[in-house]
């Protein structure tokens, strides 16, 4: 049934309740079972309504679960006409067949509120792991801004070394470096050559070049005049005095005394 069809079914309904209010009542409670072929005497009393549209609401009205608790439970197990008048009985067959309709119906109502718990369920599941990923994606997107802020920080500090005339070196750049020459080293080694010569020193690990460690005061200039050419110098400090020698011991060899044995 269309969405439609249901208005019109729903308006339909509407219109029995207030022109019956004793055969339709609002009171969900106070519903009563209806005589058999009423539907003759709404198209008597409603020829402007649709014949289909009738039915289909009188339909709608006796499968609900309260007209069939007023067929099982109903007081005096009599009939009603649209007047509210006592018309006809309701026979214990009629009230075995409402029974077994409101089981089939409330087994209906717990399968529906099954699915839907179960619905419920997936979706809160779903909207949980959307919830993680949008989390993960915020912090991956974080992760590569500071990764991207950190890389910019790292090639202006290069660039401002370059400009004073410095080549800096990293510390994967040294272990490269220092891997390569080694292996330099080997392979001259193993072909039988020399070690190579000293190139100067390489600039520290995450040291820009020249800015290593501080040198040494440069060496005074080498004196190549003669011994008999230089100059007398005053001594600094009073010479030593010489060291007394040692008065001689003499060391004697300690004889062991064995006395004679009595076996002789």
């Amino acid at each position: 049934m269309s969405q439609s069809d249901k208005r019109a079914v729903n308006a339909v309904h509407a219109l029995l309740i207030r022109r019956f209010p004793k055969a339709f009542p609002k009171n969900y409670d106070d519903i009563r079972p209806l005589k058999l072929d009423i539907h003759a005497d709404l198209i008597k009393l409603l020829p402007d309504v649709d014949p289909a549209l009738l039915r289909r609401a009188l339909a709608n009205h006796t499968q609900r679960d309260g007209y069939l608790l007023a067929l099982i439970h109903g007081r005096g197990d009599r009939r009603y006409d649209l007047d509210g008048r006592p018309v006809g009985d309701v026979t214990p067959e009629e009230r075995e067949a409402a029974l077994k309709r409101l089981a089939a119906s409330t087994k209906r109502g717990q399968d529906r509120a099954a699915r839907v718990r179960e619905h419920e369920a997936r979706e809160e599941k779903r909207r949980q792991q959307r919830e993680i990923e949008r989390k993960n994606r915020e912090a991956k997107a974080a992760r590569r801004a500071e990764h991207a802020r950190v890389q910019q920080e790292i090639a202006a500090r290069k660039a401002a070394l370059i400009a004073q005339g410095i080549t800096p070196e990293s510390r994967s750049e040294r272990k490269r470096r220092l891997a390569r020459e080694a292996a330099e080293r080997a392979a001259r080694k193993a072909q039988g050559q020399g070690p190579r010569p000293a190139q100067g020193p390489r600039p520290a690990p995450d040291r820009p070049a020249g800015q290593g460690l501080p040198r040494s005061a440069p060496r005074p200039p080498r004196d190549e005049t003669t011994p008999a050419e230089r100059p007398e110098r005053a001594p600094d400090r009073a010479e030593p005095e010489p060291a007394k020698p040692l008065p001689q011991v003499e060391f004697r060899k300690k004889r062991r005394f064995v006395p004679p044995s009595d076996e002789r």
